[in-house]
């Protein structure tokens, strides 16, 4: 397995780890009664999920280049990382809508587990 195959995966894994922590916290603050600290919770939270996609994107990108697969584009990876980033602050909102919160999570997850399974198959 390269350094890069090892680096994508590593940083698929973590970033699914962020979207199952964000529906987490869309549960406890959306959901509950209780209220997100700004400095405390939100910012720590969504600036470790747009540094772990700065790394994530540019090696997923470089897999899809060599590999062009039938079922993951670039404009998919577009998508997902502007879906986190809004995800990342929204799920500490009362106002967040359940549907939507709920739609962007899907998406999120099942670009990710393309993504997974991409780079699974490439370090074989």
């Amino acid at each position: 397995m390269t350094t890069a195959n090892k680096t994508l995966l590593e940083y698929t894994r973590k970033l699914k780890e962020h979207n199952e922590q964000a529906y987490t916290f869309f549960k406890k603050y959306r959901l509950g009664d209780s209220e997100a600290d700004f400095h405390g919770d939100v910012k720590p939270f969504a600036d470790a999920v747009r540094e772990d996609l700065e790394i994530w994107v540019p090696e997923i990108l470089r897999l899809l280049e060599k590999k062009k697969p039938a079922y993951l584009h670039p404009q998919q990876i577009d998508q997902l990382t502007e879906n986190f980033e809004m995800l990342s602050v929204t799920c500490f909102q009362k106002d967040t809508k359940k549907k939507r919160f709920r739609e962007q999570y899907q998406s999120i997850d099942y670009t990710l587990s393309m993504a997974e399974e991409l780079a699974d198959e490439d370090s074989k």
